[in-house]
């Protein structure tokens, strides 16, 4: 580790801990601690210290206040003994949890502010990182990801779609069995706490996961095919029929052509298509589903199933399904700091997710100055101020966006 690299992880570390010691009082320790794994990853190093259970919530808030960890998690499952290897542990259950990061979706603003480096070759570029690196083959990057505006309107997005799913379709109460958490860096977790969802195991999350991705639905299965049998859903349907018909007329209200074009299909049925967008909407708006298919005749089949493939990708969520159908998953806890940004993990209520701004809320660093050496960095927000873009210079910034900076491992503490 270089030396200034010592000096920037000693200084957070120091930051980190003056936060703990001033706030760890207000950190909750998680419904049935007790039977929880908690597990740290300290600045140095990439080894997770974990297997760790508390008998209390004050023991838990002393090692945050001693040990200063970059990042603090504990288990989604309960345990007999959480504190024991994994294969003694004795699962008893676990919360049902969700993963929605900024990662997972496509926003082209990631071209202009997030890059890739290959490890093996040296190889990089802007963006998302490729499968494989198109140099070398070989798929083992790092990766250098920021937050924006864009993407954090796109995670919250996605994740008020899932909370619709969860509530509207399965039935969760949204005050009761619901929480969400800004994850302190691109995204949110939501967690479910439910008895039924607490004793699901890994084949019925994946069906769950299925659902909300809305695998499996078809043109045919709704209303959409020559010969169906019956009227599909309407608009005011529940489930993934009236989620489809409320996804097509969305879709049809603000398509244009070069949407439907990159789908695929036509140029004679997008034409087709859009000289009875009207007509089309008006007897989606008022009829079931299936009397759309006045309008189509047999040759238009495949270009039915692409028009609900689009309209299924703008209703379903975008979730990490990974950690939902992991039943031994650690997640971050609540008001901590997330080591790559500085920022606190903040629970928010449903109600008030749409307005919530974590660039604002999850500050945690808001007094004092530090001057540090950007070697490079994008245009940003904290709180009120954007600064940036930076290359290459010496700048005084206020403590939460050098921290940022610092914890994004592109600047170093000056002095």
């Amino acid at each position: 580790m270089a030396g200034g690299e010592v000096e920037t992880v000693a200084y957070l570390r120091g930051r980190f801990r003056e936060y703990y010691e001033d706030h760890a009082e207000e950190i909750e320790a998680p419904h049935g601690f007790e039977e929880r794994e908690f597990g740290f990853l300290p600045f140095e190093g990439k080894t997770m210290f974990r297997h760790i259970a508390f008998t209390s919530p004050e023991e838990m808030r002393e090692y945050l206040k001693t040990n200063a960890p970059a990042h603090a998690y504990y288990s989604s499952a309960y345990y007999r003994a959480p504190e024991a290897e994994m294969e003694k542990k004795g699962w008893l259950g676990a919360d049902l949890v969700f993963d929605i990061d900024a990662d997972h979706i496509e926003t082209p603003c990631k071209e202009e502010h997030d890059r890739w480096t290959c490890r093996n070759c040296g190889t990089s570029g802007r963006g998302t990182a490729p499968e494989a690196c198109p140099n070398c083959g070989k798929a083992n990057f790092e990766e250098e990801t920021w937050l924006c505006e864009r993407c954090l309107e796109a995670a919250k997005f996605e994740t008020l779609k899932l909370l619709d799913i969860l509530v509207q379709d399965l039935g969760f109460s949204p005050k009761r069995d619901l929480e969400v958490n800004f994850s302190g860096h691109r995204g949110y977790h939501v967690h479910v706490y439910h008895e039924d969802a607490r004793r699901l195991d890994q084949l019925a999350r994946r069906e769950l996961v299925d659902y909300i991705l809305g695998v499996g639905i078809e043109a045919r299965f709704h209303g959409l095919a020559p010969g169906f049998q019956g009227e599909g859903a309407a608009l005011a349907g529940v489930g993934w029929g009236g989620r489809l018909a409320r996804a097509l007329y969305g879709f049809l209200l603000d398509v244009d052509p070069e949407d439907l074009q990159g789908l695929g299909l036509s140029e004679g049925f997008v034409k087709r298509l859009l000289g009875r967008r009207e007509e089309l909407l008006e007897c989606l708006a008022k009829e079931p589903l299936a009397r759309m298919m006045k309008f189509f005749g047999p040759r238009d089949r495949r270009a039915l199933d692409r028009l609900v493939e689009a309209a299924v990708r703008r209703e379903a969520a975008t979730i990490d399904t990974v950690v939902t159908t992991d039943i031994h998953r650690l997640i971050r806890l609540p008001g901590t700091l997330h080591g790559k940004t500085g920022l606190r993990a903040v629970k928010v209520p449903v109600d008030e997710l749409e307005g919530f701004d974590p660039l604002r809320s999850a500050v945690a660093f808001d007094e004092g100055e530090v001057e540090v050496h950007v070697v490079r960095s994008p245009e940003f927000r904290v709180g009120e101020e954007t600064y940036g873009p930076f290359r290459e210079e010496e700048v005084e910034l206020p403590s939460a966006a050098a921290i940022l900076l610092l914890c994004k491992g592109v600047a170093r503490v000056v002095g």
